[in-house]
């Protein structure tokens, strides 16, 4: 089938096999991506140079205007998912990287949908007991995370686990709880519920993150890559609608990654470099409550991007520690390889820095992002 597919893109020879497909699929996916970037930015640039044009107009205008860029926003982000996402699956496929394991994370990403799905639905039909049926969601999430990490063995054949491998659940515990401490102390008491604005806002952020992080500078040869600014929408959405909604978005956020992206070595690895080390991009709102930058947007959004920036650094060296130290280059300690080789986070935390900051810079986008705090700063 996959043959027959390819057929009608790339000239096949006879003989072609999977790795042949797998090739080909490769070289043609790297393309398109790489046409993907150059129009992302074309994009970008546009909409930010139209919002420093309109900076004068009448808030009618501006309002139409900003409904003119989610829209477009909105329809390059299916487009990209589309198109990419389609090959990205099929190479995948072809890499056979869809196994049981994948199934089993997929299945962990399902309850959770499931979960939220649910709960909003009983809060919205004011029934009783939906704050309960969520905390037992919750809880069955929490028992699955640990029945993957229990249960379903490390891939010894294609890396070789640090000795001391058992402190690494007790290490990913600790971040967890510190991610968990500063969600839930930096948001504020009266957050709210998820109303239809909060959830439209979500799904507009993690569609776009999620276009964007097809958009690539460069991959690394271990995993990670360095991408067209695809921290900034959950990072935005953290800091216009608080930290703790901001922590479920990243979540959801990581599980895509991984659908997108499958690295399976260890299940703990798995939890570090996915849902963990995104979901920490949903704290960057507690930026909002640091004293001395408060109510300044540009110091707030710099910092808080800062914060969730170094929190997804630390998850993923814990996971390059314990996981792949035995891939170090020569002259590299299992530890110091972990430090150098994640670094590519502050590659993107500074490309998301400089993305989001000339975007606030213009009134009509920092007005539009003010304007959709104003509600929770007001509760």
């Amino acid at each position: 089938m996959l043959k027959q597919l390819f057929a009608q893109w790339l000239p096949l020879p006879d003989n072609a096999d999977e790795s042949y497909l797998s090739v080909n699929a490769d070289a043609l996916f790297d393309l398109l991506a790489s046409i993907a970037l150059y129009v992302t930015l074309a994009v970008a640039l546009g909409l930010i140079v139209y919002a420093i044009l309109i900076r004068n107009k009448d808030e009618n205008y501006l309002a139409r205007s900003r409904r003119l860029i989610v829209g477009i926003t909105v329809g390059y982000s299916v487009g990209v998912i589309s198109v990419l996402g389609s090959f990205k699956l099929i190479i995948t496929q072809l890499n056979e990287d869809i196994n049981s394991n994948f199934w089993l994370i997929v299945g962990l990403f399902a309850l959770l949908a499931v979960g939220i799905t649910v709960t909003l639905a009983l809060s919205k039909c004011k029934v009783k007991g939906a704050k309960w049926v969520g905390l037992a969601f919750a809880l069955a999430f929490v028992v699955y995370c640990i029945v993957i990490a229990v249960v379903i063995p490390a891939k010894k054949d294609k890396y070789e686990p640090l000795d001391g491998n058992w402190q690494m659940p007790l290490v990913t515990c600790v971040l967890v709880a510190v991610i968990g401490v500063l969600a839930y102390f930096g948001g504020d008491k009266d957050e709210g519920g998820y109303d239809a604005r909060a959830l439209t806002y979500g799904a507009i952020c993690v569609a776009t993150a999620f276009a964007l992080s097809y958009v690539k500078f460069f991959s690394l040869p271990q995993g990670g890559s360095v991408t067209f600014a695809s921290m900034l929408p959950i990072i935005l959405y953290s800091y216009m609608f608080g930290t703790r909604k901001g922590l479920v978005v990243g979540i959801v956020y990581g599980m895509l990654q991984f659908i997108q992206s499958p690295q399976f070595y260890q299940p703990v690895q798995v939890l570090l470099d996915y849902p963990i080390a995104f979901g920490a991009l949903g704290v960057a709102g507690i930026s909002r409550k640091i004293p001395g930058i408060k109510g300044k947007t540009l110091a707030e959004f710099a910092v808080g991007a800062l914060i969730a920036g170094i929190l997804r650094y630390v998850s993923h060296v814990i996971s390059g520690y314990y996981v792949f130290s035995s891939w170090a280059m020569e002259g590299y300690t299992a530890v110091s390889w972990a430090f150098v080789y994640n670094m590519f986070v502050f590659a993107d935390i500074a490309i998301v820095l400089a993305v989001g900051l000339l975007a606030l810079s213009t009134k009509t986008l920092r007005r539009a992002i003010l304007q959709v705090r104003q509600p929770v700063d007001e509760n």
